[in-house]
């Protein structure tokens, strides 16, 4: 008798919910549930960055610019209301830990998104679990053109890509340095960022009737690179182009500096920092780096803003600002911007796929004047800008700008 009065009961009970439901909905909790990672009152993003490997110095700097930025957007009320929490994981620009990380974060830490993962290489490493579980990658830190062409649903990058930025750099030696006939060589990393460097140098190439440039490349992880200035020496290059990341370009440059070998060296935006000085010391002088981003020294509110709440965040780590905030930090803020506008754009009902499509609305997006315009679109998810050539000047310890911004005419 017992066991059918409990029956009898729950049916009764869920006759009335059943009746009580399409009155008045589920209950709230309920409706916080909507999408992985985000609740009524937050949003987890996920941040994977080298913290301990060979490119931990820009690594480090991207993660804290993203903690900061939200940190101050989260005191200002969030995105639509919901406060964004940041899980950083480490990966030591690996590939195989940057994959790793990202399992953990799905699963273990249910993050929503992906924001500003490091590399070229450990980022293409994430597409197939992207793909796969259909989480956004708003934006990627990384400028291969790998990154986002062919187009890739749901990752998202900005800044002017290493193809163009070879082509700039090329530009810039046969307009402003009025060079006739140069050889042109150049030093680059193992992988899809190298290659691109490459593929510009060789349109480039074309496009002045030059000799196709000599390169030498490395392994993300390698220390020594003897080997590879000996190398180009023995190509006799006029120019040398460096698509190298800030350990490993100083490294070469100091290298370089103990075999006398002196012709002119151009790094690509990855070497746009204080740091990289510091670590090449004197084999630094005269360094030309084409820079993609501002520096923390221009007179600009985004750039104001930027200094002010990293101040507050991180006290004197990154102070004074126009010694250590380098080119990275900037990018990372920039993607930080990146995300929260295309979350704030999907509205109170934020999902996956609703950020997909508001980040398709940007036109002409002013990242607070860090850098050139971003557009996206449903058949474009990169965002090619602008850059301008700077001179270390190792006295002042800043780079100086040659040149206006500029971009590739297409």
């Amino acid at each position: 008798m017992e066991t059918k009065r409990n029956s009898k009961g729950c049916l009764m009970y869920i006759t009335l919910l059943c009746a009580i439901v399409p009155l008045f909905g589920f209950p709230a909790i309920l409706h916080s549930q909507t999408e992985v990672g985000v609740t009524a009152d937050s949003i987890k993003i996920g941040v994977i960055s080298d913290l301990t490997g060979p490119a931990a110095i820009g690594g480090i700097g991207m993660a804290d610019a993203i903690r900061a930025y939200f940190n101050d957007l989260n005191e200002k009320g969030g995105i639509n209301g919901r406060k964004v929490v940041v899980i950083v994981e480490d990966s030591k620009y690996s590939p195989t830990l940057t994959v790793a990380a990202a399992k953990k974060l799905l699963s273990k830490d249910q993050v929503f998104a992906f924001v500003s993962p490091w590399g070229s290489g450990p980022s293409e490493a994430l597409f197939p679990l992207v793909e796969e579980q259909k989480v956004p990658i708003a934006p990627v830190c990384a400028l291969s053109t790998s990154i986002y062409e062919p187009l890739k649903k749901y990752v998202f990058a900005v800044g002017t890509n290493y193809i163009d930025q070879s082509l700039l750099i090329v530009d810039y030696i046969m307009k402003d340095l009025k060079a006739k006939k140069p050889k042109i060589a150049l030093f680059c990393q193992d992988d899809d960022w190298g290659r691109d460097h490459l593929k510009g140098l060789n349109l480039a190439a074309q496009k002045y009737g030059l000799e196709k440039p000599v390169m030498e490349s490395y392994k993300y992880d390698a220390v020594e690179f003897k080997s590879q200035v000996i190398n180009l020496m023995q190509a006799k290059p006029d120019f040398v182009v460096l698509a190298a990341a800030i350990r490993s370009g100083a490294s070469f440059l100091k290298e370089a500096s103990k075999l006398k070998w002196n012709p002119t060296f151009i790094g690509t935006n990855t070497l746009g920092l204080l740091k990289t000085l510091e670590m090449a010391g004197e084999s630094g002088e005269g360094l030309l780096v084409l820079n993609v981003f501002a520096m923390p020294d221009e007179e600009m509110p985004g750039m104001k803003r930027l200094v002010e709440v990293t101040k507050k965040n991180f006290g004197d780590k990154w102070m004074p600002a126009t010694e250590k905030i380098h080119p990275y930090y900037v990018y990372g803020w920039i993607n930080a911007i990146v995300f929260a506008e295309g979350a704030k754009r999907a509205g109170k009902n934020l999902t996956r796929e609703g950020l997909v499509k508001s980040l398709e609305t940007f036109r002409n997006f002013d990242p607070e004047g860090l850098m050139g315009a971003i557009t996206y679109t449903s058949t474009s998810h990169g965002s090619p800008g602008y850059a301008r050539m700077t001179k270390a000047d190792l006295v002042n310890k800043r780079f100086i700008p040659l040149t206006e911004w500029r971009s590739v005419a297409k």
